[in-house]
């Protein structure tokens, strides 16, 4: 496949999703709400807005996953080593999401407030751990990227400084 193809065919996919995600967006907010006796505002498409945001945060792991596969085994032809680091970083995510699986809280004191009746279908132990999950594995990788960021920067400046 060439690369314009390629580049397309992504470019389609991307501006599918994030016409889906407006759409679904607005259907949650345009699509009508009821309070219940304590006063908690419930949206009518709650679970179509949780759903559409666990399949996207699945598709890019699989697809995270998927390619790195990918790229292990073409890199393995051309540069094992340099192909042995990429799955280690395969690993590493996978050991992220582990390790932030099991520190997230099923606890669901932990929300705080009153529940309404629609929320307590959301608040089973996977649910709320699988929460935390995607948002721990957030800050995970954001700090890494930070640093990542750092690190280039600060490398790139002493290797112009070896070279002079």
């Amino acid at each position: 496949m060439s690369v314009t193809k390629s580049r397309r065919i992504a470019g389609w996919t991307l501006i599918t999703l994030l016409v889906i995600s407006i759409v679904i967006c607005l259907a949650l907010f345009l699509g009508g709400s009821t309070v219940d006796a304590a006063g908690n505002k419930a949206y009518n498409l709650t679970d179509l807005f949780l759903y559409w945001a666990y399949f996207l945060i699945c598709i890019t792991l699989v697809a995270t996953i998927v390619f790195s596969i990918v790229g292990f085994l073409k890199g393995f032809k051309h540069n094992p080593r340099k192909a042995w680091v990429g799955l280690g970083a395969l690993i590493a995510l996978i050991l992220i999401l582990v390790i932030t699986y099991a520190v997230g809280s099923a606890n669901i004191e932990s929300i705080g407030g009153k529940v309404n009746e629609d929320f307590q279908k959301y608040t089973t132990a996977g649910w709320l751990k699988t929460t935390d999950m995607v948002i721990f594995t957030s800050y995970v990788l954001l700090l890494l990227n930070i640093v990542a960021i750092v690190w280039g920067a600060f490398s790139k400046i002493g290797s112009n400084k070896k070279s002079k």
